[in-house]
């Protein structure tokens, strides 16, 4: 889909700092699919679903005008605007841009059900926070997982080259992700492991023959961290969207850190369990991830 708009800058998002509440200046709204509209503010709460890694579903919320009349946002997509025409792309249209240069802007498109605001209208935003604190619970519980099974794996890498996480620990997650996707309480992560990550020399097949310890060795790692609470947060804030913001906590003292633009509990108290389970796939394995949150 791509659109005419007068919109030049990426959108002033709040949800890094874990706001659920906020306002913006109408900057475009048009007409989307299923009678929906699309509007685009230069500021919001709201977290979209990326076209490039689609693993955190949108925040679900609603968008009150001056009117005082609320009106659903049932989703809230990535778009692309470019800065010297303002064209808005959206969907297969951005993801066929691949590689952009800096002309172009990450933007949220809120999809809103209901009537079309007013160019320049101020809006209020307010996220559905019981949903999107799920879906913090869940990443950041991911994050955790990652690191666990990193720890866990170390075993099973005969030669040095591969890349390695924060912790030290030679970054399997990393290397071998190729999706994944995160639902309310839960993550689901699919790692491959092809020629070039066994020439790095891992070993797979030993690997799936040891699950059941591996499995015990990740979980075990999961209980002692948690048992040591700390701060979690997800830098810069404010920030536009287009910024690439850091995840960071302590693990066992040290800083674990990965590069995220999803949205986390504010601290590893507020989880009260994460487990993980791991499946064999083809030329792989699947890591499923459950956290309940306090």
């Amino acid at each position: 889909m791509r659109f005419e708009t007068d919109v030049r800058e990426s959108t002033l998002v709040t949800f890094a700092a874990g706001e659920v509440k906020g306002s913006g200046t109408v900057l475009f709204a048009g007409a989307g699919e299923d009678g929906n509209t699309l509007v685009v503010c230069d500021s919001t709460p709201v977290h979209p679903v990326s076209f490039r890694w689609p693993d955190q579903p949108a925040d679900r919320g609603t968008m009150t005008g001056a009117d005082g009349v609320g009106h659903p946002v049932v989703d809230a997509l990535t778009g692309m605007a470019n800065s010297e025409t303002g064209e808005l792309v959206l969907g297969e249209d951005a993801r066929a841009l691949g590689r952009t240069g800096d002309e172009w802007k990450s933007v949220v498109v809120h999809v809103v059900s209901g009537a079309k605001p007013s160019i320049g209208a101020t809006v209020s935003i307010e996220v559905d926070a019981d949903y999107r604190r799920k879906l913090s619970v869940a990443h950041t519980a991911a994050h955790l997982s990652a690191f666990a099974l990193n720890r866990a794996s170390k075993a099973y890498w005969t030669k040095e080259g591969a890349a390695v996480d924060s912790l030290g620990s030679p970054d399997l997650d990393k290397e071998a992700i190729v999706s994944a996707s995160l639902s309310e309480n839960v993550s689901v992560d699919t790692y491959r492991v092809g020629k070039t990550l066994r020439k790095k020399g891992f070993e797979l097949d030993r690997f799936i023959a040891d699950l059941p310890d591996v499995i015990a060795a990740a979980n075990e790692t999961l209980k002692g961290w948690l048992s040591a609470p700390g701060a979690v947060s997800l830098t810069p804030v404010p920030s536009t969207l287009d910024a690439r913001r850091l995840w960071q906590c302590s693990l066992d003292g040290q800083d674990a850190q990965m590069y995220c633009a999803g949205t986390h509990v504010a601290d590893l108290s507020d989880l009260a369990e994460v487990t993980v389970l791991i499946e064999p796939a083809e030329s792989g394995f699947v890591m499923h991830t459950r956290a309940a949150g306090r």
